[in-house]
């Protein structure tokens, strides 16, 4: 599983970096994250990418700018969530835009917690997972009345020195090493369950793919950088080798949802924009004008300019 997150979480995190970063773009490009994700049909990026921003600002601002940072980035984030017409404005809806398996409410004597089933990862977790609290507590604050702050949390990091420097407010209890990232609250979690349901009670976020976690993170980087597999390899920490065989093993190759990509990429902005078909390849990356016209005859069976004219508004 290849971890996503919302194109939410970086616009809004780097819409709040910008008042306090002025290369901001620097610090964007150096973290593989797509830019101009505004204006993108892409709906998800690699939350590797989205690690290594947060970790790259860590170093740019002061500690205590850090966390006021993530906090509200993380409230920007779920303010767009709840927004969204697609969200279903419950528990399960929140799945969809973060990288979890399952967010879990569980409820035992005195601990009322939801858990977080975090998608396997590679890299450090420590401030994705900071992040991923701040964002869960914001929004249940945004299903809830009367939601207090929780009284302990779970970190599966295990250094505590890494929350020292960061100097975070220590009135809320934090166990860290644990087996899973949890936030623990005094009062019943409230939700849209029944009060007769056996807990614990799991929310499962959908399945997706190998072909559609690829296609979700490629399409964030078309017509604005030609991405090889070995650099999507680096993006989202997973060895090339191994993407090539979980996508043979479906029938696909990472140069087919390119090429798709890229065709879906050029029927767009062909009607959209009135982008010229030299544009376009040169866009795409492609080494000249014919070769583009090639694929998309491939593709399509027919030539852009023969597509465009079908296509195009009188």
């Amino acid at each position: 599983m290849i971890a996503l997150i919302h194109k939410y979480a970086p616009i809004t995190f780097i819409e709040h970096l910008s008042h306090q970063v002025k290369d901001i773009w620097s610090l964007v490009s150096n973290a593989r994250v797509p830019i101009y994700l505004e204006t993108s049909s892409a709906q998800f990026i690699s939350f590797s990418a989205f690690i290594t921003l947060l970790e790259l600002t860590k170093r740019q601002v002061p500690e205590s700018e850090f966390i006021s940072l993530v906090r509200a980035s993380s409230k920007a984030f779920v303010d767009k969530i709840s927004s969204d017409t697609n969200n279903e404005k419950s528990m399960s809806g929140l799945c969809s835009y973060i990288p979890v398996n399952a967010l879990i409410i569980d409820e035992r004597a005195n601990e009322h917690s939801l858990k977080l089933e975090l998608q396997s990862h590679s890299q450090s977790l420590f401030l994705g997972e900071l992040y991923l609290l701040s964002v869960v507590h914001c929004y249940y604050q945004s299903l809830a009345s009367n939601v207090n702050d929780p009284i302990k949390y779970h970190l599966q990091h295990p250094d505590a020195s890494d929350l020292a420097l960061l100097k975070i407010n220590h009135q809320t209890s934090q166990f860290l090493g644990q087996g899973s990232t949890a936030l623990f609250y005094k009062e019943p979690i409230q939700s849209e369950l029944s009060s007769q349901c056996d807990y614990p009670v799991r929310f499962q976020s959908p399945d997706l793919s190998c072909t559609q976690q690829i296609t979700a993170i490629l399409e964030g980087y078309i017509g604005r950088e030609d991405i090889s597999i070995e650099q999507l390899s680096q993006i989202i920490d997973v060895n090339a080798r191994t993407i090539q065989r979980r996508l043979k093993s479906e029938g696909n190759t990472f140069r087919k949802i390119k090429e798709s990509l890229n065709i879906a990429f050029a029927k767009r902005v062909m009607v959209q924009r009135k982008a010229s078909i030299s544009d376009v390849a040169e866009h795409l990356g492609y080494s000249d004008t014919s070769q583009f016209i090639r694929a998309f005859r491939k593709a399509e069976n027919t030539t852009p300019l023969q597509w465009l004219k079908k296509h195009q508004k009188p």
